[in-house]
């Protein structure tokens, strides 16, 4: 059962600090009828990931581990770290958030737990309480040496790709983005592809996608496409195979219609972007509204957009 939900009316509850709102054209869509208790920024529920039983199973098995390990060693900041890293990847914000300030309060100049617990407020869409716990994570983190972050969950080559300091500034630019704030964007990409243990093709990809949209949002268009174009053809990939075909459709290597069959959110975000940036609102509009209906955890970028166009920023 479907029922219609008014944007205009769930935006204005659910403004984020960082904008100011001023009343623009309200959108209707489709959205499940069943209420959740967790909400994307437009006020559509948040629903639990489509994991298979097996996957299901795993992440359950690593967090019951997770879980015996905080009880045998509560004194540890790793216990606390993958504990609410489990919780995480079963999409349980707010219990990871949780247990990432009981760490805090034991550790409370981790830089490891602020980073952790920014990434999931964002996720939780505590925006303004993520970029805080970023910008400290980065100022704890400048004077330590740097050192990569292990994944929970492994890639196809079992390699680290991230950094600590490269992570904290790559999330602090991507969060920012969805608080409006390009410069901050453009600092965090900029700092995150310039630390030494990430110089892979990788992190290349993804902060050229963010550096271009924020870039375009600064009315710095030129720069933008002298940018993006500077990302090379044949790139060998471990993770980020999706920023890279959006890269590429920024470049103009691939069209809408060659892409939209297999194209995930990040894919769909740039093209919808591609089609704001060309005063085409209306289908920007429909495409968000896609991306995050078309997730269980929806995609707030997209959310903050759609927020954007009808509630102007300073």
């Amino acid at each position: 059962m479907k029922t219609q939900l008014t944007i205009l009316s769930l935006i204005t509850s659910a403004c984020i600090s960082s904008t100011s709102c001023t009343p623009g054209n309200e959108l209707t869509i489709d959205v499940p009828a069943v209420a959740a208790p967790r909400m994307t920024l437009i006020g559509t529920p948040l629903r639990e990931p489509g994991w298979s039983p097996e996957v299901k199973a795993r992440l359950e098995k690593d967090l019951s581990i997770a879980q015996a390990v905080m009880e045998v060693a509560p004194e540890r900041e790793d216990s606390y770290i993958w504990l609410g890293r489990r919780y995480g990847y079963l999409a349980r914000w707010s219990e990871a958030i949780d247990v990432f300030t009981r760490g805090l309060e034991k550790f409370p100049d981790s830089y490891k737990l602020l980073r952790y617990r920014g990434r999931h407020l964002a996720r939780y869409r505590e925006i303004d309480r993520a970029i805080a716990d970023y910008k400290r994570a980065a100022e704890l983190v400048a004077d330590k040496q740097d050192s990569y972050e292990p994944d929970g969950i492994l890639n196809a080559r079992h390699e680290y790709l991230g950094s600590y300091r490269s992570n904290i500034h790559y999330y602090l630019g991507q969060t920012s983005f969805s608080a409006g704030d390009y410069e901050a964007t453009l600092r965090g990409m900029e700092r995150a592809s310039a630390e030494p243990l990430v110089q892979h093709d990788d992190r290349l990809v993804a902060t050229s996608y963010w550096r271009y949209l924020a870039l375009r949002k600064l009315g710095r268009h030129d720069e933008a496409r002298t940018l993006i174009r500077k990302v090379p053809q044949g790139l060998e990939l471990v993770e980020n195979f999706t920023y890279y075909k959006g890269v590429q459709f920024l470049q103009g290597v691939y069209t809408k219609e060659e892409l939209m069959p297999e194209a995930d959110s990040i894919i769909k975000f740039a093209i919808a972007m591609d089609h704001l940036f060309k005063s085409e609102q209306a289908t920007a509009e429909a495409m968000w509204v896609e991306i995050i209906d078309g997730s269980a955890q929806g995609f707030w970028p997209a959310e903050t957009e759609l927020i954007a166009v009808h509630y102007k920023r300073p």
